[in-house]
């Protein structure tokens, strides 16, 4: 009697199999990486914007010394860019290189001056204020509320 052969079975993978393994495997990795890379990237831009949100702070408040300090330097109804970080004689402390401090926009608040809708010299006026990265991916603007400082009793024009 002859010796049964063996059948030989179908165990092994295929090349289409580990091809579609790979390729899975591949978008995951992707997938996973760039998750990391968003997650970086997202740190970076929270940091800023919290950096500059703090630096408009101090902005403001050097703005607010360097007008009570020196009241000739009130412009009433100040057109954009009157009072712009690199203006100020002294900027505020640890401010960063690279990073730009704007005046953008001026906004008369004139309901309850007496000036009937006009802008005149006690005016109090909504600047904007605008602090942006050195790459510009974080900008942070606060308003701020002004008005002529005075030395005496009342504001004379």
């Amino acid at each position: 009697m002859e010796p049964r052969r063996r059948r030989l079975d179908d165990q092994g993978v295929t090349l289409v199999e580990t091809l579609v393994a790979i390729v899975i495997l591949g978008i995951a990795a992707v997938a996973v990486l760039a998750g990391f890379q968003m997650g970086v990237t997202a740190s970076d831009i929270h940091r800023k914007q919290t950096t500059g949100g703090a630096y408009a702070r101090s902005y403001a408040e050097a703005l607010q010394k360097h007008l009570t300090e020196t009241p000739a330097a009130w412009v009433a109804c100040a057109a954009p860019h009157t009072y712009d970080v690199e203006d100020l004689p002294a900027p505020p402390p640890d401010w960063p290189p690279g990073y730009q401090g704007l005046h953008t926009q001026t906004t008369p608040l004139t309901a309850y001056d007496g000036n009937g809708g006009s802008c005149g010299p006690n005016t109090a006026v909504r600047i904007k204020l605008e602090v942006s990265s050195p790459d510009s991916r974080a900008v942070e603007t606060l308003d701020l509320i002004l008005q002529r400082p005075c030395g005496g009793d009342a504001c004379t024009p």
